[in-house]
């Protein structure tokens, strides 16, 4: 008997289930506790509030990515923005804090 038949299918098997594996977990996307709700939802600013960039405007294909600090959801162009966000928090929230100011003024003054 020969042992050494199985190993092959053995190894095979298990590159094809971690593979498997791998898909899927790239596949399901960011965990409500990373990012909060995943489901697409109202933000108030339409760009990036770590580079500037807007929203997937350049056609890049980046991925926005939705991050929540401390109860406050923030959507960056895309998911290396966070711990540039994270180097200094405050510096950004102030920018976000700032737009949203802007917009609330915007508002009541079309209003």
């Amino acid at each position: 008997m020969n042992l050494h038949l199985g190993y092959p299918r053995f190894v095979l098997g298990f590159f094809l289930l971690f593979s498997l594996l791998a898909f899927w977990g790239c596949e399901s996307g960011p965990s409500d506790s990373e990012t909060g709700n995943t489901e697409e939802a109202f933000y108030p600013i339409d760009f990036c509030i770590v580079t500037g960039n807007d929203f997937d405007e350049d056609g890049s294909g980046m991925i926005p990515y939705t991050h929540v600090h401390e109860g406050i959801t923030i959507k960056f162009c895309c998911k290396p923005c966070l711990p540039k966000f994270n180097k200094d928090p405050e510096k950004y929230l102030v920018i976000l804090d700032e737009e949203i100011e802007a917009l609330k003024k915007e508002s009541v003054s079309d209003g």
